[in-house]
């Protein structure tokens, strides 16, 4: 089998180096940007923040080097590159206006935020050299539950990975995607929801090497949601969670004990009360499908899953011991085998600990 071609470039572009390896382990989780490290034979001049693009074929990785280090032998002959994904060139803090939340589409106000702080910025050197973004999707009536700082307030500092563009995929399934286009030295960035329609996989098959299945249990959080108008504090709109984890006005197949929430909502200048509760139902029960960890590992070249094809926030259909559970993917991790997480549960406490400081 031919070996994997491994790149390094400067933020301009410029070609530092390249080398080939013979294997290659990769994985990647969008809730919490796991980070890869490669031994290669040293290559010089190889800096943090560089670009690395590592391909053979169809397959390719792309990220940003983060660490570079050396093996224990004197000659420096082999050198270790940690690197973290593409997207992670968005880590960075932002002023978040909360009466933003709503205005426009989801997917322009991430958008905005990318190129008022990395292509239009005054600081011309915080600008990332060739970078474009562009949204495929549009959701309205949208917010991220970003409070201001200070009472009364309208603003709040928080970060754009763990408060913005993590949340809008948990929340509404818009994701942010990274290409890294050498030819043309150009980085592009879509901001979208997963198109396609929901696949299945069976994970009781012979194809399914090892599976793992965690379930949240949402029976202890709130599960009914009592609205009220705060013009007169006498229209009232009541919302019940279902074992289904879908929500609606219907008292009935309701998830027990009951765990109630009340709120006031104030409904925008030429809308109604009915619009601002919908939205509020939404902002408390959405993405509580998703609230689930499957891990499902299979062959490189799984002629069933097709696990190469599948794209993060691709909506899936998973049947195990006879129950079908609605995830999304999230993560993957490819070496000798092929292993894709569903859901948005993480076990691993410094993972939990990273998505929990956000801010908000």
């Amino acid at each position: 089998m031919r070996p994997y071609s491994v790149e390094i470039f400067r933020p301009d572009f410029t070609m530092v180096g390249n080398t080939n390896v013979n294997e290659v382990t990769y994985k990647e989780d969008y809730l919490t940007s796991d980070e890869n490290t490669i031994t290669v034979l040293a290559l010089p001049n190889v800096q943090k923040q560089d670009f690395i693009r590592i391909s053979r074929g169809s397959e390719e990785y792309a990220g940003v080097v983060t660490e570079i280090g050396y093996g224990t032998d004197r000659s420096k002959r082999l050198q270790t590159i940690s690197y973290k994904p593409l997207v992670e060139l968005l880590n960075t803090s932002i002023l978040f206006d909360v009466d933003a939340q709503g205005q426009g589409t989801l997917e322009e106000f991430i958008c905005d935020r990318v190129r008022e702080t990395f292509i239009d910025n005054p600081d011309t050197l915080q600008n990332i050299h060739g970078l474009s973004v562009v949204h495929t999707s549009a959701t309205a009536d949208w917010s991220l539950r970003i409070t201001p700082a200070q009472s009364g307030g309208h603003y709040n500092i928080v970060n754009l990975m763990d408060s913005v563009i993590i949340p809008a995929m948990q929340k509404y399934g818009i994701l942010v995607k990274a290409a890294l286009d050498i030819q043309n030295r150009e980085i592009h960035l879509s901001v979208g929801r997963a198109g396609g329609s929901i696949l299945t996989i069976e994970a009781d098959l012979p194809n399914i090497i090892k599976k793992s299945v965690t379930i949240k249990q949402v029976s202890a959080d709130v599960n009914k949601l009592v609205l009220y108008d705060s013009a007169d504090y006498a229209t009232t709109r009541t919302y019940y969670l279902h074992p289904d984890l879908g929500y609606d006005t219907y008292d009935r197949d309701r998830i027990t004990p009951v765990v109630c929430e009340m709120q006031a909502v104030q409904s925008e200048e030429g809308s109604t009360f009915d619009a601002a509760a919908i939205r509020a139902a939404h902002d408390k029960f959405s993405g509580l499908a998703y609230s689930n960890l499957i891990e499902l590992t299979m062959a490189n070249d799984d002629g069933l899953v097709k696990p190469e094809r599948i794209e993060f926030g691709q909506e899936v259909d998973i049947t195990s011991d006879g129950v079908a559970y609605r995830s999304i993917l999230t993560g993957r991790e490819r070496g000798k085998n092929t292993k894709l997480v569903f859901g948005t549960v993480r076990l691993d406490l410094t993972k939990i600990l990273r998505r929990g400081g956000n801010g908000q």
